[in-house]
C-alpha cells in the first residue's frame, strides 16, 4: 500500500465520521436503498423477502461503531500530518472520549486531580432557591443547560427549580428547541411568563 493510499484511507475515515456526526443521513446511499427496497417488493418467497429486508435494514441504518473505529485508527496521524488542532475536532462535535480513544491529549477538567475518561464530575451543589432567583433574571428563552452553565447545580436540581416556577406560573414551557441540529432529541426551552 502506498503513502497516498494510506493518506486517502485516513482522510476518508475522518471524513465519514465527521459526516456521521453532522448528519448520519448524508452517508446513506438512496439509490442503493431504492434497489434494496425493490428487491423486498419483488421477493415472492417469504425467506427471500426476509433476507431482502435484512439487507435493506443494514443499508438504511448507518452504524456509528465502524465509522468511529475508522476515525480513532486514523485521526491523530492524519491531524498531525495536516496540522489540524484538536480544538477543530471539538468544534465539529467530536467528543473528548472519542478524541482520547484516537490518541489525542485531552486535558481533564478536575480540580487539581486527574479525572479518568469514564469518571464524571459532580455538579456544584446549588440551593433550589438560588436557581430560581437566577432564572428570574434571564432575558429571553433558555434551556436547562443555560442555567447549569450560569449558576451551577445538577440537572435534577435545576429541573426541580424550573418545574416549581412553572407550577407557580412564573415560567412557561415552550416545547422542543426549534431548529436544533445537535445529536439526540431537541432540548425543551422555556421563558418567563
Amino acid at each position: 500500500m502506498t503513502a497516498a493510499t494510506n493518506t486517502s484511507e485516513a482522510e476518508n475515515a475522518v471524513r465519514k465520521y465527521l459526516l456521521f456526526l453532522e448528519d448520519p443521513n448524508r452517508l446513506r446511499d438512496d439509490k442503493d436503498i431504492q434497489q434494496k427496497t425493490q428487491a423486498v417488493l419483488d421477493a415472492s418467497d417469504p425467506l427471500d423477502k426476509l433476507r431482502a429486508l435484512a439487507v435493506l435494514e443494514r443499508a438504511a441504518n448507518i452504524d456509528e461503531e465502524p465509522l468511529r473505529k475508522g476515525f480513532t485508527a486514523h485521526a491523530r496521524a492524519w491531524a498531525e500530518e495536516h496540522s489540524i488542532p484538536v480544538a477543530a475536532f471539538k468544534d465539529l462535535k467530536v467528543s473528548d472520549e472519542v478524541l482520547r480513544e484516537a490518541g489525542f491529549e485531552i486535558a481533564s477538567k478536575g480540580r487539581g486531580r486527574n479525572v479518568s475518561a469514564g469518571e464524571r464530575q459532580r455538579a456544584k451543589a446549588v440551593p433550589v432557591e438560588d436557581i430560581k432567583a437566577y432564572v428570574l433574571q434571564i432575558d429571553g428563552t433558555f434551556i436547562l443547560t443555560d442555567i447549569i452553565g450560569g449558576v451551577g447545580g445538577s440537572q435534577a436540581t435545576v429541573r426541580k427549580a424550573v418545574d416549581e416556577l412553572i407550577e407557580a406560573g412564573t415560567v412557561k414551557k415552550l416545547g422542543p428547541l426549534p431548529d436544533y441540529t445537535g445529536r439526540g432529541r431537541a432540548p425543551l426551552h422555556y421563558s418567563l411568563s
